[in-house]
């Protein structure tokens, strides 16, 4: 009798999971024709089992969703608990959560709110902080979120947001002008290669290396040079934590918050998504080893020919990353669903 043993390659994912993940709105992410927030319930989105992208309300629901859909946890600070870091009397203290995420500030920051998010990272969180383009003041406050961004971090994380007379600054088009590194996690993630991004008027950002030698571009306008400016998207470390920066918040915008704004699906748009949560992913943890083993584990990473081999030997469904179940699948993050057990298990798959 020959007994069938089905082995795969698999690549064990260091993530904390599930990771604790705070979006930012604080700073009037919502003034104007804004709605940079993950649902209107605060601090946690309603429902809190949600079914799709939609069962939230916010303009950025659909980035909370698909994070939700990977096992993590969601909320939202609220100026009631404000920016903290050693707070242990605020519930939605820094220290309680994994990443930080902060979408077009529009009130400048404390020293203390400075402070918190800088020992934040520095003692090993993600930090994600989203622009937009110069003059984009929707409160009327004098302050816009480049000049916020600014203010707060360059002299510490050595980024510089462009604004008036320095340009670009309101740029708009699709870029493919990316360092195409297969070994980035931020380029190659679990969601998938980044093969363009789109903006609609951000601006663009200028590395100091002079402040802080870890930090990199990833995505530039088209036809730059690749080095210290004109940087769309930029990554770097701080400390034992690292940080990301966006110039542009229109690739963040689903197109489903407050229908009193006029908002965009770009999200769907080029590699948009597929940027913007690999980052996440990577702001969270790393990989950290591999080997051959047997298909248990909660996170793994397996080639697509092992995985369509898997498939056909187990009793399983498929499901993507917006919770529709498929019959075929590429590069990105996957669920599979045992029809017995019907616990859920996450897979990505590469080539």
């Amino acid at each position: 009798m020959k007994i069938k043993i089905f082995f795969i390659f698999i690549l064990f994912v260091g993530i904390t999971w599930p990771a604790r993940i705070l979006f930012d709105y604080t700073k009037s992410e919502t003034a104007g024709n804004a709605d940079w927030v993950v649902d209107h319930d605060y601090p946690y989105p309603y429902p809190s089992n949600p079914n799709s992208p939609t069962s939230w309300d916010g303009a950025i629901s659909s980035w909370g969703y698909v994070l939700y859909r990977a096992g993590h946890q969601i909320a939202t600070l609220t100026r009631t608990y404000g920016i903290t870091y050693g707070n242990s009397n605020n519930p939605f203290d820094l220290s309680k959560y994994d990443v930080f995420i902060m979408v077009e500030p529009q009130n400048p920051l404390t020293t203390a709110e400075r402070d918190a998010i800088l020992n934040f990272i520095n003692n090993g969180g993600g930090f994600f902080m989203v622009a937009d383009h110069n003059s984009s003041d929707r409160d009327n406050d004098g302050w816009d979120s480049p000049r916020v961004l600014n203010a707060a971090f360059e002299n510490y994380l050595g980024v510089h947001f462009n604004v008036t007379g320095e340009r670009p600054n309101s740029w708009s088009g699709e870029s493919s002008n990316i360092n195409r590194d297969p070994s980035n996690p931020i380029y190659n993630g679990p969601f998938g290669y980044v093969n363009s991004i789109g903006f609609w008027s951000g601006t663009c950002i200028t590395l100091r290396p002079n402040i802080n030698p870890q930090v990199y571009g990833l995505v530039w306008v088209s036809g730059a040079n690749r080095d210290n400016d004109s940087i769309m998207f930029f990554y770097g470390y701080y400390g034992r934590g690292k940080f990301v920066g966006l110039g542009d918040s229109s690739p963040c915008d689903d197109g489903t918050g407050n229908p009193a704004d006029n908002l965009y699906n770009n999200w769907g748009m080029y590699s948009d998504s597929t940027l913007i949560l690999n980052a996440t992913v990577w702001l969270i943890g790393s990989t950290t080893s591999v080997g051959e083993c047997s298909s248990t584990g909660e996170g793994i990473i397996m080639r697509k020919s092992d995985f369509d081999q898997f498939v056909n030997l187990k009793n399983v469904r498929v499901f993507d990353a917006f919770g529709r179940e498929v019959n075929s699948v590429k590069e990105g993050l996957y669920f599979l669903q045992d029809e017995e057990s019907k616990q859920l298990r996450k897979v990505v798959i590469v080539k």
